[in-house]
């Protein structure tokens, strides 16, 4: 596509990568809270065999040195490994659901970062919609310790920070600028192995210098050593998480980072749907919510549905 907006086969393609990772999220909390299994093992494993599944998929070919080689891949896998990190830190200080509303903060950032990055100006209605927003996240923040200038605050400005930058990489990346199917496969491949190396490292250094903190703590080896683990995190891995990431990138290339992120703040809503569906079933405990976070979500959601619609218009009222 040669200009960036919503047009029916972009919103489809948001759809499709909003959906598929709300359905990554609903059973991997199950997985995890359900059966016990670790997190961070669980994500590294679903990130590494899903990234080199996404490869073989792709077929006889160039294997992704190419990728593999450009800085945008290895700043987009060291960007979505501070995303989990700061988030998961997040989530001592305030319940999942809050952790939610904050993480919002990614569609104003994002609206920046396309101006800035891309040339992309905001229009008014933007800047309205963001204030909605933001007035959704300051009423949550306000109410946790510490109000807007807590740790959960922070962490979560850290993360949302980090979750616009690496979606704007993802449109920046060489990779990810034409419509090959191929060329995407092996993109999302190597950006997933990317990012799954670095986690290791990460762990592994961490663990190092600090054999008594939180992340050794948090990822102890035996948790590795559990067969379920690894049944789970290959099959879902496979089967989810790397037709996630191919969609994602997708979408970003057909309607831009910024436009992609509105699409993803619709996603509190559909975990929280996909949580109850499954307590229904007895997979996990029914979500407890307070009136003042589900109304701070729905403000978020309102500002980025806006948005969209207004863009939607205005891209409408253009082609007519």
């Amino acid at each position: 596509m040669s200009e960036h907006g919503f047009n029916s086969r972009g919103l489809s393609a948001v759809v499709t990568a909003v959906v598929s990772w709300g359905v990554l999220i609903v059973i991997s909390r199950i997985l995890v809270a359900g059966y016990g299994l670790n997190p961070w093992v669980l994500s590294f494993i679903q990130m590494a065999v899903g990234g080199a599944a996404m490869i073989v998929a792709a077929g006889p070919g160039r294997f992704p040195l190419k990728a593999m080689r450009h800085p945008h891949t290895w700043v987009y896998g060291s960007l979505r490994v501070l995303t989990a990190a700061t988030l998961t830190a997040a989530l001592a200080y305030a319940t999942s659901a809050e952790i939610s509303v904050l993480s919002a903060l990614f569609i104003p950032i994002g609206i920046l970062l396309a101006w800035g990055l891309f040339g992309r100006r905001p229009a008014p209605a933007d800047a309205f919609g963001s204030l909605v927003i933001l007035a959704g996240i300051a009423g949550v923040a306000a109410g946790l310790p510490g109000g807007l200038a807590g740790t959960a605050a922070t962490l979560m400005a850290v993360s949302a920070g980090a979750t616009a930058l690496c979606t704007a990489i993802a449109e920046m990346h060489p990779e990810n600028r034409g419509d090959d199917r191929k060329t995407r496969l092996r993109l999302t491949g190597a950006a997933m192995l990317a990012t799954a190396v670095l986690m290791l490292a990460a762990a592994l250094t961490v663990s190092h210098f600090d054999p008594d903190g939180l992340v050794a703590t948090h990822v102890p080896l035996e948790a590795a050593a559990d067969p379920r683990v690894w049944i789970a995190g290959v099959l879902v891995g496979v089967l989810v998480r790397g037709p996630s990431t191919y969609f994602t990138f997708r979408a970003i290339r057909m309607v831009g980072s910024e436009n992609y992120l509105m699409g993803v703040a619709l996603m509190p809503a559909l975990n929280l749907s996909g949580e109850f569906l499954a307590s229904a079933f007895g997979l996990l405990p029914e979500p407890a919510l307070s009136g003042a976070t589900l109304a701070a979500g729905a403000l978020g959601i309102a500002g980025a549905v806006a948005i969209a619609t207004l863009r939607w218009r205005a891209r409408a009222a253009q082609a007519a």
